[in-house]
């Protein structure tokens, strides 16, 4: 297992606020697929290329859209590890050519896994 991208959220109209901050932690803008994702915001690429980290813009303090992502060599079989053990899965469209879906830790914080292609 290994990470994919992280996900900030900032309030509407403010990406423009905070691009030269990630810049100067050494990340460089990526761009975003044109479908499948919200074309507000922005992506970054660590310096190696494989992590990310995601800027999104929403309303409201807390946001349902707010998560980490992993990537994992085997969904399914994860999957039901996690539904045996009690904990939600909800499959999303494939991104970029890989299965994915979202679960959850018993404190409701959202991770996203994405099948390794």
């Amino acid at each position: 297992m290994k990470l994919h991208h992280v996900n900030v959220v900032v309030p509407p109209g403010c990406t423009g606020d905070v691009l030269g901050f990630y810049e100067i932690l050494g990340l460089a803008r990526i761009e975003k697929p044109t479908e499948g994702v919200a074309q507000t915001g922005a992506w970054f690429g660590f310096p190696d290329g494989s992590q990310q980290l995601h800027v999104s813009e929403r309303s409201g303090a807390v946001n349902p859209d707010q998560h980490f992502a992993v990537v994992v060599a085997d969904l399914d079989a994860l999957v039901t590890r996690l539904r045996d053990d009690g904990h939600p899965f909800e499959r999303k469209p494939d991104l970029q050519g890989a299965r994915r879906g979202m679960t959850a830790d018993p404190c409701g914080n959202a991770v996203e896994l994405i099948e390794a292609t």
